[in-house]
């Protein structure tokens, strides 16, 4: 997996960089999105896009998160620092809650904003090394409008009622479960990209017609060649009526060569934790729709290795 992180370093550098310029925040901000819908997108966020407020000389980027660090610990980070924090940009995966690894926060004064780059650059939060930098003159915060606007992304700013639009598609039925037989679509000797740029075509060319709303990011299965299923992804659907067609019409057939399943999306303990984490009252709602499970698991793969234990521990989450 440390492809995809040294990608988002060559990516982060760029955002932080003297070159930056409006369509490289719109990347950044954005996320990798598909061909199709970039160059629609793009003029979008030219079109709301706004100067800079003379904001970015008391303002950091953070980057290189770790994944599951929500927003309370990232404030409770550059609270214990002495940051008195104006305003937070952070986005996270509407299918997981997990944040997308960048933060950009507006502090107090200019000196704060220093004082935080030089205590927070490569250290250590949470057993990740992040990085810590001054923001551009052109980095360009942008209205809400503007960064919602375009192709449907699975990401969510978490901010407003974001969260709760995230949870929304589980609420009402809307949010299923693609499972592929292994290898998976695609050349099994081809790289990850390639299959996974063949399972997104075989998705749109399937389930556009049943109203598809939104894809989660794709589970690779690298080589793996049991006959057991494996879920590929989440999907979000438009309409209730469209997800329980897709439902009707595919879940056990054939799809592309490979026997498919689409069963109802059900959040694990540990992706329910996740949830609580960064929304206790979202988790409250979920777990009382019978939805969620009423105990949850501690994500064990937050620690390092050699002091996890041989199986998970089980952790009530307490309702407020």
């Amino acid at each position: 997996m440390a492809a995809p992180r040294i990608a988002n370093r060559h990516l982060l550098s760029r955002l932080v960089g003297p070159r930056l310029s409006s369509s490289t925040i719109f990347a950044t901000t954005r996320g990798f999105l598909s061909q199709r819908s970039f160059a629609s997108s793009t003029k979008l966020w030219q079109d709301f896009k706004t100067p800079s407020d003379g904001s970015h000389t008391r303002s950091v980027a953070l980057l290189m998160l770790p994944r599951r660090a929500t927003k309370s610990e990232i404030e409770a980070l550059l609270k214990s620092k002495g940051c008195d924090i104006k305003r937070m940009q952070i986005r996270l995966d509407k299918f997981t809650f997990h944040n997308d690894t960048m933060c950009f926060v507006e502090l107090g004064s200019e000196q704060q904003a220093a004082d935080a780059v030089e205590s927070l650059n490569n250290s250590q939060f949470q057993a990740s090394t992040i990085i810590a930098k001054i923001l551009k003159p052109d980095f360009v915060w942008g209205p809400l409008t503007a960064r919602q606007t375009g192709a449907a992304s699975r990401y969510f700013f978490d901010e407003g009622n974001g969260a709760e639009e995230a949870v929304r598609p589980l609420l009402e039925g809307r949010r299923k479960m693609l499972s592929v037989q292994t290898p998976g679509w695609g050349d099994p000797k081809g790289t990850v990209s390639e299959a996974n740029a063949t399972a997104i075509e075989i998705i749109h060319n399937t389930f556009d017609k049943y109203g598809l709303e939104c894809v989660g990011s794709l589970r690779p299965f690298y080589g793996d060649k049991k006959s057991k299923p494996r879920m590929l992804c989440h999907l979000d659907f438009k309409t209730i009526e469209g997800a329980e067609k897709a439902v009707r019409d595919l879940d056990d057939t054939e799809i592309a060569h490979r026997r498919t399943w689409v069963k109802n999306s059900e959040p694990s303990a540990w992706r329910a934790h996740q949830i609580g984490k960064v929304n206790p009252a979202l988790l409250t709602q979920l777990q009382e729709a019978k939805i969620a499970p009423e105990e949850t698991y501690d994500d064990l793969f937050n620690a390092p290795k050699e002091d996890r234990p041989s199986s998970f521990r089980r952790v009530k989450v307490a309702r407020e």
